[in-house]
């Protein structure tokens, strides 16, 4: 779907569509393949779309490509994407979209570099609205970037792109701070939900290097989302308070205390204001008791993620030995361990939880592929800083189904690890 997407937009919205009314007409009685869509979108557009889908469909991998100006040029650079940072080189026929001053343009980029002449150009826009499967790294032009005319899926793929940047050692992280800075006012959900999730991730990783910008970027949108009713902004709003509730003790002791008018908080905030109650109060007793009483999945669901969310290590501990008293469902207990790794004081407990009680969890989704899911989220957060005695657990402790989920949990642990070191 991403490919045709890209398709689509290099040969214009016409032209596409009327490739596959000729498709569906040459072949309504008989049976057809890929290659005859491509024959079709080929003949009426005349550009080279079986060569750029043969290509795209057997290449693994996916490029990315760096944008730099230098001597009244454009240069456009590609190579293969990974996230380890290695350098890979490759070539894809990429179907690039841009916009020079506001001006639309599009090109086959079908060699490693190349150069486009341009004049003293104000503003610059790449892979418009990200209809490119490929990522774009701008090299010191990123003021050229938001002088464009950036649309919500234009800024959602800046900061997207911009962490695995990051991770992959490409970007600076004083760059990546800057940028994030831009989205302070960002009023849509796409792209300010982004941000949001970059940077609980790293504040899990590396809490002291992001604490106080994600305290500052999460109160500028709890800010914007006052007074807004509309569904994605409740939603938003309800993440937004959760989160910050992890970085900012303050706030969640303002709002945690609505907890003892847990029935009254709007839905979409009852998950924050029991996350918050957790960090600000402690209270496991007034949370299990209402954990208890519940008789809806839901709300069941989050009050246990509220009760790993606890500053005080030795009530997640109880929580998880809840997690395992079989009073808890099965689906749930999955949940509970994620969210344990999610809490920023809980890595160490969750990790010593996991290796005592590692045969009990197999034996619970023995057959299932649950437990191969879990470590592979587990692993990277949870290893940050132990990375040999992780490797040194798994390898004296062998779960053959889980194998695929554990390694590449594993890969993913040292390329987080290298990053905590770098920044």
């Amino acid at each position: 779907a991403c490919i045709l997407r890209m398709i689509e937009a290099y040969l214009g919205a016409d032209d596409f569509r009327k490739g596959v009314e000729d498709f569906l007409t040459r072949h309504k009685f008989s049976n057809a393949t890929g290659t005859d869509l491509w024959s079709s979108l080929e003949d009426v557009s005349g550009k080279q779309v079986k060569r750029i889908m043969s290509e795209w469909i057997k290449k693994p991998g996916y490029p990315v490509v760096t944008a730099m100006i230098s001597v009244g040029k454009l240069i456009l650079r590609q190579e293969r994407f990974l996230l380890s940072g290695a350098y890979e080189k490759d070539i894809w026929p990429i179907p690039v979209t841009m916009k020079l001053d506001g001006e639309f343009n599009k090109l086959l980029l079908d060699t490693e570099e190349t150069a486009i002449e341009i004049k003293d150009v104000k503003s610059l826009n790449l892979n418009v609205d990200h209809t490119g499967f490929h990522r774009v790294y701008y090299q010191g032009i990123h003021d050229l970037v938001w002088k464009s005319e950036l649309s919500t899926f234009d800024r959602w793929e800046l900061i997207f792109d911009a962490v695995a940047f990051l991770i992959a050692g490409k970007m600076p992280f004083s760059d990546y701070l800057s940028l994030v800075k831009r989205y302070y006012r960002e009023q849509d959900y796409l792209p300010a939900r982004e941000v949001s999730d970059q940077l609980i991730f790293l504040y899990l990783i590396m809490p002291s290097k992001v604490a106080e910008i994600s305290r500052e970027f999460h109160r500028s949108q709890l800010k914007i989302l006052e007074g807004k009713t509309d569904e994605d902004s409740s939603i938003l709003r309800g993440i937004m308070a959760g989160r910050l509730a992890v970085v900012d003790e303050a706030y969640a002791k303002e709002l945690g205390a609505r907890f003892h008018d847990y029935e009254k908080v709007e839905p979409d905030m009852r998950a924050a204001v029991a996350i918050a109650y957790a960090r600000a109060f402690s209270n496991f007793e007034e949370i299990v008791g209402r954990y208890r009483k519940s008789l809806s999945d839901e709300e069941k669901t989050r009050l246990l993620d509220a009760m790993t969310s606890f500053k005080e290590t030795s009530l997640v501990a109880l929580s998880l030995g809840l997690a395992l008293s079989g009073e808890v469902k099965r689906q749930d207990i999955g949940s509970m361990i994620l969210a344990a790794t999610a809490n920023p004081d809980a890595k160490t407990l969750a990790w010593i939880w996991l290796k005592v009680n590692i045969g009990r969890l197999l034996k619970l989704y023995e057959g299932t592929g649950r437990l191969s899911r879990i470590l592979l989220s587990v692993i990277p957060i949870l290893g940050i800083g132990r990375v040999e005695e992780v490797e040194k657990f798994f390898e004296e402790n062998r779960i053959p189904e889980a194998e695929k989920g554990i390694e590449a949990g594993m890969e993913k642990l040292k390329i987080y690890d290298r990053l905590v070191e770098n920044v």
